[in-house]
Order: structure tokens, then sequence, then C-alpha cells
């Protein structure tokens, strides 16, 4: 599994978030505003995720206290970042392209909206640093290079 590239990240915030701000153009007064409380499931997996790294990194470095991890484990982690980072950034684009939106809308319902997209974007972001962090923890460490040149077949 390779590492999540930071450019794919930012092309599918982008997108969304170009998505986001034409249906919001579009359909803002027929659409119920989103849940002011919703971002907070995005902030709830950043913290998760961040401390899992955390502990992550105790047992993959054997600090005295922890258990030994199980390799199987870690990879799973790895999926769950790399799965992550990707629902974070779609998450951030979709908030920003909203937020967009709703910051040019007049209103008592926009600025409610504003805060709610406002507190969306920061929460997404939180969720890919927290993501990309558990994915660089989970990376296999590479053995150190021999300076011994292999002998020759011929």
């Amino acid at each position: 599994m390779r590492p999540t590239r930071l450019w794919l990240l930012a092309l599918l915030l982008l997108l969304a978030g170009t998505v986001s701000y034409l249906l919001s153009r579009a359909y803002y007064v027929d659409v119920q505003s989103p849940p002011s409380l919703a971002p907070l499931w995005l902030l709830l997996l950043a913290l998760a995720e961040a401390y899992t790294a955390g502990m992550t990194r105790a047992r993959l470095s054997g600090r005295e206290g922890t258990r030994p991890i199980d390799p199987i484990f870690v990879a799973r982690l790895a999926a769950l970042a790399k799965a992550s980072s990707v629902v974070g950034s779609l998450a951030t684009g979709g908030y920003a392209g909203f937020l967009i939106k709703v910051a040019q809308t007049p209103g008592p319902q926009a600025r409610t909206d504003t805060r709610t997209a406002a507190l969306g974007v920061g929460c997404g972001l939180l969720l890919v640093i927290a993501a990309l962090l558990l994915e660089r923890v989970c990376r296999v460490k590479r053995p150190p290079a021999d300076d011994v040149a292999p002998p020759d077949a011929a």
C-alpha cells in the first residue's frame, strides 16, 4: 500500500468544493440547512484517530507498559487512515463550497449556516491531519542498507 498523496486529497477537496458550491447556489433556498452539530462527528473521528496514532506509536516502539501490536492490526489502521483522509478531504471541500455560498447570503439563517460550514471546514481539516498522522505512524520502517555489495553471480 502506498502513502496517501497530498495532490489527490487536494484534488478531491477542490472537486467536492466545486460541486458543493454549485449545488448550494442552485438549491440553497429549497433545501433544509445542515444540522449545526454535524461537523462535530468529524472532530470526534479526528480525536479518535489522533489518540490511536499516539497509542500505536507507543506500542510499535515497545515503550514500557504497552503490549506488542499485531502487524495485521497495524495494516488495518493504515487502511482506516487512508479512508479517513479521503473522507476528511471530501467533507472539507463540501463544507468549504457551502461556506462560500452562505457567506455571501444575507439573513439570520445564512449566518447560522456560515458558522456550521466554518466549523465543518475546521473539523474536516483536523480529520485529514489526524488521518495522515496515523498513516505515517503505521509505515513500515525500511531496513538499513548494507554497505557490502552482493557477490557477482557470474
